[in-house]
């Protein structure tokens, strides 16, 4: 990992995991995780964008998420709402982008679930350290896999 990018990172972990000596003591007391370094290397770049920014990201993984779904909808209304619900721009980006890594569905839901499954998506991918500050941590790797390919096209469309 290159210095610039590990300090930037050490950064990030600072202020989202704010903690002394005796702070890493009481979490291990607890039995909560402890912050490990490896947990550098899992910490998302949209942790610390703007909160519509991350709501794009979010957008962009449910519909990753969904992705399969998308492909298989014959209904232009629902794609049509869908689309209106997310913006065109990122559902086009999204249904333009190479289908790797996706998590299979079987039907398409209503657009607030899709956004709400990306939402649910942003937190499944921090690492169990960050559960205090996001309930939803788990650690997941599909769903970190999938959040990097989400900011990648968001960022992508400005």
């Amino acid at each position: 990992m290159n210095p610039a990018v590990r300090n930037a990172r050490l950064v990030r972990l600072a202020r989202h995991c704010p903690e002394g000596r005796g702070a890493r003591f009481a979490r291990r007391a607890q039995g909560r995780p402890a912050v490990r370094f490896g947990d550098l290397a899992k910490l998302p770049a949209w942790l610390d964008v703007p909160v519509e920014r991350r709501s794009r990201i979010a957008a962009a993984a449910g519909l990753l998420r969904y992705r399969p779904a998308i492909d298989a909808e014959i209904s232009g209304p629902r794609l049509a709402a869908l689309a209106a619900a997310v913006g065109e721009a990122l559902f086009d980006a999204v249904c333009e982008a190479p289908v790797t890594g996706t998590i299979d569905a079987d039907k398409l839901p209503p657009p607030d679930r899709v956004i709400e499954a990306g939402a649910l998506l942003l937190e499944a991918g921090l690492p169990l350290a960050l559960r205090d500050q996001f309930p939803g941590a788990r650690d997941d790797g599909v769903a970190r896999d999938l959040l990097a390919k989400a900011h990648r096209i968001a960022e992508a469309l400005g």
